[in-house]
């Protein structure tokens, strides 16, 4: 059974788990750079002028690994608005709202450059290598009264709980080839101490229910917060670079994604989660067995 076989039996099981949420995040595929640097700036607070952006992804016939998301009402992510996602999978599966889908995975079997390596290590260890990253690179000059910029993110990853230490899916935001990306002092990755688990107490952890929003069951929560504003300091009238990338560490399986929004010169409003009201009531006899067939191979993978 191919990939985009899987998650749609996936979705057949858990369609209708679960209650609905007061409120939804919805992603669209989308891997145009123009499209993504309008949509990462939109909700920001200005100060800054994009000249030039590329992406570095992958897509398939019904699949890409970056979107754009927006939303609607209130989500337990706290997200408001409309934004980005970045993905090492599929991005408008990993960045809609549903129940939770244990083991949720779109793999790409691709080999990332030296590069994106060198980035990638310093955001989490991956001694296999790294696979199906996506990177997307901004430029853009500071205003004439710019001296910082922000965004806000939501990293998110189906990796947590059950692969800590073992497939450490990161996320690094170089500003001028320095990572600005912090939760507690610490890289963004899914061995962060933030971590929570929204499909607890199914997969143990750091019980996050109250975040749950898209299939993806772990979520870096900072400050009572899944939404994360960063920043960094710039030269007012200079041109600078971002750098958002993301990708498997050691394998190509199970996803990971990041939203990325309201870059400009001042912090973007963060909103507030509510309780959750997902139930998680099983996966059905298909369901497991793919997730049995993924254990397997990833026991084999760390023997």
């Amino acid at each position: 059974m191919g990939n985009a076989a899987r998650l749609c039996l996936a979705g057949l099981l858990l369609g209708s788990v679960g209650a609905a949420s007061a409120g939804t995040v919805t992603t669209v595929r989308d891997t145009n750079a123009a499209d993504l640097a309008n949509a990462l700036t939109t909700g920001g607070a200005g100060g800054i002028t994009i000249t030039g952006e590329t992406l570095s992804g992958h897509s398939n016939i019904d699949v890409a690994s970056s979107g754009v998301f927006s939303t609607s009402g209130t989500n337990n992510y706290g997200l408001k608005g409309s934004g980005i996602v970045i993905s090492n999978g599929d991005a408008v599966g990993d960045g809609t709202s549903g129940p939770v889908i244990p083991s949720f995975s779109y793999e790409y079997g691709a080999f990332v450059t030296a590069a994106q390596t060198s980035l990638l290590n310093q955001v989490a260890s991956a001694p296999q290598g790294w696979h199906d990253a996506t990177e997307f690179d901004v430029t853009f000059t500071a205003g004439p009264n710019t001296t910082h910029v922000f965004f806000n993110t939501v990293f998110a990853s189906a990796e947590y709980p059950q692969y800590v230490g073992s497939f450490i899916d990161g996320f690094g935001l170089f500003l001028n080839g320095t990572n600005i990306a912090f939760a507690g002092g610490k890289p963004v990755n899914i061995d962060n101490p933030g971590m929570v688990n929204t499909d607890f107490p199914l997969l143990g952890a750091v019980d996050g229910n109250a975040f749950q929003t898209t299939p993806l069951q772990g979520v870096l929560i900072e400050n009572g917060s899944a939404v994360i504003t960063y920043g960094g300091d710039v030269t007012p009238g200079s041109t600078n670079t971002l750098t958002f990338i993301l990708a498997d560490a050691n394998d190509d399986q199970l996803d990971t994604a990041a939203f990325i929004q309201g870059l400009g010169n001042a912090p973007p409003p963060l909103g507030t989660p509510e309780p959750s009201t997902w139930v998680m009531l099983g996966l059905g006899f298909a369901g497991m067995a793919w997730m049995g067939r993924r254990r397997q191979t990833r026991q084999q993978l760390t023997a």
